[in-house]
């Protein structure tokens, strides 16, 4: 089994508050104490799970016509990273976005003396894949590595899982909400994870970092 190799691209939209735009770009010293995940290691981890997602998949079953098999092609959608958990990490000139983990105590990065910090209130990402995707043989089709990736998948391939009850139902749209957080691994680096909860009530009140996939055309002959 191969994952799907889409492409996807990283930067179609990007919002940053004002306080970002105004200041300057130049990378933190490398010595500075940051309990979290620099942004653009956030969106480099980001983009490597998503490439093992199943854009393009095929099973052996009949698809919704009965000429071919069941397929479902998700390459046409938007994806939406709403980041609510990013610091704004400033030394003299310096400054670095940084994804501040959810789980315990870890609510704001740990600064070096002569550091200071500070909430951005909003960050939105706007992706969407790109260039050819290979059909991913569904009966075949190993476990993703990545826990974004395996999220995804999992509806996916639900819908291709589906039953064929009389009459035809087509996939036409999809919206996929998931909130993802950083953690360290065992190796004591940060890497992008999808926490156990999910978006509920208090969500907003535990400022946390969601992805959404819409679709609103499927290419799809997933049920039948």
């Amino acid at each position: 089994m191969r994952a799907a190799p889409a492409a996807v691209r990283a930067w179609r939209h990007l919002c940053v508050v004002a306080a970002l735009a105004a200041a300057g770009c130049a990378s933190m010293p490398a010595q500075a104490p940051l309990d979290g995940m620099p942004l653009g290691a956030f969106l480099d981890d980001l983009k490597a799970q998503l490439r093992e997602v199943h854009w393009h998949v095929r099973g052996t079953s009949l698809g919704c016509d009965g000429t071919g098999p069941r397929e479902v092609d998700l390459r046409d959608g938007v994806i939406v990273v709403e980041m609510e958990r990013v610091a704004q990490v400033d030394a003299g000139a310096s400054v670095r976005l940084v994804a501040v983990p959810l789980a315990g105590l870890a609510l704001t990065p740990s600064l070096a003396a002569g550091q200071t910090q500070k909430r951005t209130q909003s960050l939105s990402l706007k992706l969407a894949v790109e260039g050819p995707a290979g059909v991913v043989d569904f009966d075949h089709a190993p476990p993703a590595r990545s826990p974004v990736a395996r999220t995804i998948n999992a509806a996916i391939d639900g819908f291709m899982r589906a039953g064929a009850d009389k009459p035809c139902i087509r996939l036409a749209t999809l919206k996929l909400a998931l909130v993802v957080d950083v953690a360290r691994d065992a190796s004591g680096t940060f890497r992008v994870v999808v926490p156990a909860f999910g978006v509920d009530a208090g969500a907003s009140e535990r400022r946390v970092n969601t992805l959404t996939l819409d679709w609103s055309k499927i290419e799809s002959r997933a049920l039948r």
